[in-house]
């Protein structure tokens, strides 16, 4: 940001040098111009002194007299003229002084009108204005919504931007206002149960039964496909997950991010159902790179259900799969927390869908607690830390002991980091509203 304001007032500068040249020219001609009038009005009349002596001598007729006296004349009028035309210039400070203080003040002006102004700001306060814009786009929306009623795409672009800003409550009733219409349109029932999944943190039967109304719908529907595989992977039924998946591959870009989350999934889901992996040796290559640890998986399930000694637990190194720091609650919010209120720690991507890309729970009663978040407690299979540029570590102190946000709830979160991050410090000293 810095920089843009240096090599923009930079630029200002020499577009002014450039412009106010002439005027530094004639200011110096203007100082000596000031005794001009003075000057010439002398030598004329010691020229016309010089005509009348001769004339008196007898060395001049009356006639060339005349003569002379006209020449003279003209000569002072073409003098003065000069004289007025460099004078005349002095006017001109009062232009250069407007445009030294216009040329920046438009240059500002028509940057703030066709510009970019917040491509300078910090990349968070750039998430923040867009939140903020697109809060209010979705308020005009629902109050447009709620004077028609009757309408059920306005209804479905309500609760896709509910969604998009993570308000899974206010979505979900969104979706319940698009009416008959979303029983028969398998990608609403599917962004439905994903809303859902964000919303409980996991999938239930609600959701599981919106996944296969969807796919009974159309069975290669792409979200529905890679929900159905998320669930039947979550559920155990790996064989049934690497299926669904299978599926869903070859309508994603090959060789796409998408593509090689999903293919690092279905090698997993064989791995873990036992089956080999496709023939071919990037397959072969896949099932190695996922292949998963079962101790780290073991003790990661444990840490995950609160299990006795699991915030005791040492923390391995982190890797570029993991983020590893730690938790400690604000001196002035330690009377809002009971011993017993469950801390949530999750991984959120920056980009993306919002649901936690792995997740701990441990009680308030482990802090202050030094945690590692791995690919090993992903929420949903194939979305991991270590699929993503960028995430954020955020904690909830949960009264209610649910994973979704409630009033009173305590959070704090990091800053932007990279897979692999350590050494986080992480201060819950926020109120939920």
């Amino acid at each position: 940001m810095t920089n843009f304001y240096l090599a923009a007032a930079t630029l200002v500068v020499v577009a002014l040098a450039l412009l106010l040249r002439p005027w530094w020219r004639a200011s110096r001609r203007i100082t000596s111009a000031d005794s001009l009038p003075v000057l010439n009005a002398a030598i004329h009349r010691d020229r016309l002194g010089e005509l009348e002596r001769d004339r008196s001598n007898g060395t001049l007729s009356a006639a060339d007299l005349a003569e002379a006296r006209e020449e003279l004349q003209r000569q002072l009028l073409d003098d003065t003229a000069a004289t007025e035309v460099v004078v005349a210039d002095s006017f001109s400070r009062g232009s250069g002084i407007a445009i030294a203080i216009l040329v920046p003040l438009i240059a500002v002006g028509m940057y703030a009108l066709l510009g970019s102004p917040r491509a300078v700001l910090p990349g968070e306060v750039q998430t923040q204005r867009a939140t903020a814009d697109m809060d209010q786009l979705v308020t005009k929306l629902a109050k447009k919504m709620e004077q028609n009623p009757d309408n059920p795409e306005g209804w479905a672009m309500l609760a896709r931007s509910y969604k998009s800003l993570g308000r899974w409550d206010d979505a979900e009733r969104a979706f319940g206002r698009i009416g008959p219409a979303l029983n028969s349109n398998a990608e609403l029932l599917a962004e439905l149960a994903e809303t859902l999944v964000q919303k409980n943190n996991g999938f239930d039967d609600r959701s599981r039964a919106l996944i296969q109304q969807a796919l009974s719908l159309e069975p290669n529907n792409m979200l529905a496909l890679f929900m159905g595989g998320g669930d039947s992977f979550d559920s155990g039924r790996y064989g049934e997950a690497a299926a669904r998946w299978e599926k869903l591959l070859p309508q994603l870009e090959p060789g796409g991010e998408d593509a090689r989350m999903v293919e690092s999934s279905i090698a997993r889901a064989r791995e873990r159902s036992g089956a080999a992996p496709p023939a071919g040796p990037k397959a072969g290559v896949m099932a190695g790179a996922v292949a998963p640890q079962d101790e780290v998986h073991r003790a990661a399930a444990k840490a995950a259900e609160g299990a006795p000694g699991a915030a005791a637990a040492p923390v391995a190194a982190a890797t570029a799969t993991s983020v590893s720091g730690r938790v400690e609650l604000s001196p002035a919010l330690k009377g809002k927390a009971s011993p017993d209120d469950v801390v949530f720690i999750f991984a959120r991507a920056i980009e993306g869908p919002r649901m936690p890309l792995a997740a701990k729970r441990v009680r308030a009663a482990d802090l202050p607690l030094d945690f590692m978040l791995d690919d090993s407690q992903a929420v949903m299979a194939g979305a991991t830390i270590s699929s993503v540029p960028q995430v954020r570590i955020e904690v909830r102190v949960s009264k209610s002991g649910m994973a979704q946000a409630g009033k009173g709830d305590l959070t704090g979160k990091s800053a932007v980091v990279k897979p692999g991050a350590k050494g986080l410090k992480i201060v819950i000293d926020q109120v939920e509203p």
